[in-house]
């Protein structure tokens, strides 16, 4: 069943392996780099011969985790798409879209950036930061906004709110 990402249909890597069922003959991965790491994958199927690479991306929290099954799967899926299996609008698998940071273009009225962006205490622009500890239920790292100032000798974090102390 394809997945729904940015707008466009994806079909998981498990969903292309399901769908070469029979047609699929063989499957061999090895690892080109360690630093980054890349895989490529070549999968044989009663089409041919198709290969697929993949780097992890070391900034994202399950790819620093597991950076060689990262690689390994989204190379697999890459190589199960160039031969046509679950490539419904590209080759990109949904396991590869999930991981990957695209950004969607889209008008942001005035309101919008007011409280997204600026400090309704403080009225100065805040920046977005990426936790390193804490995830949401995805495992995906949480995202938040504040700002950071000189306090008295010492540097104060500001979520909107007032400063911490």
């Amino acid at each position: 069943m394809p997945v729904q990402i940015h707008g466009k249909q994806y079909i998981t890597v498990a969903e292309r392996i399901i769908e070469a069922g029979e047609d699929f003959k063989s499957l061999n991965t090895e690892v080109l780099s360690d630093k980054p790491v890349v895989i490529k994958a070549t999968v044989t199927t009663k089409k041919g011969i198709f290969t697929g690479i993949s780097a992890a991306n070391p900034d994202k929290s399950i790819e620093k985790m597991s950076p060689y099954e990262v690689a390994e799967t989204s190379a697999v899926g890459r190589a199960l798409g160039f031969a046509g299996y679950g490539a419904v609008e590209g080759i990109a698998t949904a396991d590869e879209m999930l991981k990957s940071p695209v950004e969607e273009k889209k008008y942001v009225s005035a309101d919008d950036f007011y409280e997204k962006h600026i400090c309704p205490t403080h009225k100065v622009q805040m920046k977005e930061r990426i936790s390193k500890t804490k995830v949401d239920e995805e495992g995906k790292p949480l995202i938040y906004w504040d700002h950071r100032q000189e306090v008295d000798g010492k540097w104060e974090v500001c979520f909107g709110k007032g400063f911490n102390k």
